[in-house]
């Protein structure tokens, strides 16, 4: 039986935090991301790298990915898949029907299909696919403080060195990063995004935070809140970027650079259940999770449904 294509809007806001570490290097430094006014930030493909992880783990096949733990680009990872079902060349748009029935990233996020020229080059229709789901960059909602680590290594730089070499970690002390994103219903029907494909990519999102790995940089990010909304069906409307509508309220006098937890702060949704009340007229549902850490400045409506991830 063939899956229900998504059929209305979506809309999400969804929140995790770090402590004593660094969500999102820079390419130079690897110092945390800053804007110039000070605000740091992570990219949406540290956030897609979260997800397809995740569903690689779950024993999804993933287009963005390794080949047996090694780097390919796109054209190699694609000749590698046909190969494995046993269909050595794919074109037109027979190829992007493999694509999108067998990645569920393709679905999701959408892809260029730049393949690079050599033994044989596909050519793909359409060239370019926009993926249904789309996020903004994160941003740390609130001031963070950044931390500069220095040591030295048991280990010297080459076997006449006896002493090791210096290190440097740069982290953030405590920081709350939050992302919106939108589901469109539209592209959804060109990248065969179904219901169940965003049910998905909600607990997947959530679980795959958590598990990001075992490295320093990744260790301790957690999960804290997820919304998501439904849209009536035919309703051309999305707020954008939910996290407008949320604050944070500190709590015990702390700044917001010296808060280390969630218990410094409350999550204050005021604004948006006012804004969601105006719009009620064009939401079928509101579904959540939330971490039993996180204290709301007032309590969550109870015609919320909540997704029960955990």
């Amino acid at each position: 039986m063939a899956k229900e294509l998504l059929n209305s809007r979506r809309e999400l806001f969804f929140a995790y935090d770090i402590k004593m570490g660094n969500p999102n290097g820079d390419p130079d430094e690897n110092r945390p991301r800053v804007l110039p006014d000070g605000t740091h930030y992570v990219t949406d493909v540290r956030l897609k790298r979260f997800i397809r992880d995740q569903f690689k783990i779950q024993g999804n096949s993933i287009l963005v990915d390794t080949i047996e733990g090694k780097t390919t680009n796109l054209t190699g990872r694609v000749a590698h898949y046909l190969q494995g079902i046993g269909k050595p060349e794919a074109n037109g748009e027979e190829l992007v029907n493999i694509l999108l029935d067998s990645f569920i990233d393709a679905r999701l996020f959408g892809s260029s299909f730049a393949f690079k020229e050599g033994d044989w080059k596909p050519k793909p229709v359409p060239k370019t696919l926009t993926g249904a789901l789309q996020f903004n960059h994160g941003e740390v909602m609130h001031e963070a403080e950044p931390v500069d680590i220095h040591g030295t290594t048991t280990f010297g730089s080459g076997e006449d060195k006896t002493q090791g070499t210096f290190t440097a970690y740069y982290a953030l002390r405590y920081a709350l990063i939050g992302f919106n994103g939108v589901a469109n219903e539209h592209s959804a029907q060109l990248s065969r995004l179904t219901e169940s494909d965003y049910t998905d990519v909600l607990e997947t999102m959530w679980k795959g935070v958590r598990g990001a790995g075992n490295t320093r940089s990744k260790v301790g990010q957690i999960p804290r809140f997820l919304l998501s909304i439904t849209y009536k069906q035919g309703t051309e409307f999305q707020f954008g970027n939910l996290s407008d509508y949320i604050a944070l309220n500190a709590k015990n006098g702390k700044e917001e650079r010296e808060w280390s937890s969630p218990k410094d702060y409350q999550v204050d949704l005021r604004r948006l259940l006012e804004r969601l009340d105006q719009f009620s007229d064009k939401i079928e549902t509101v579904s959540y999770e939330a971490s039993p850490d996180i204290e709301f400045s007032n309590p969550l409506p109870e015609d919320w449904t909540a997704l029960r991830i955990d």
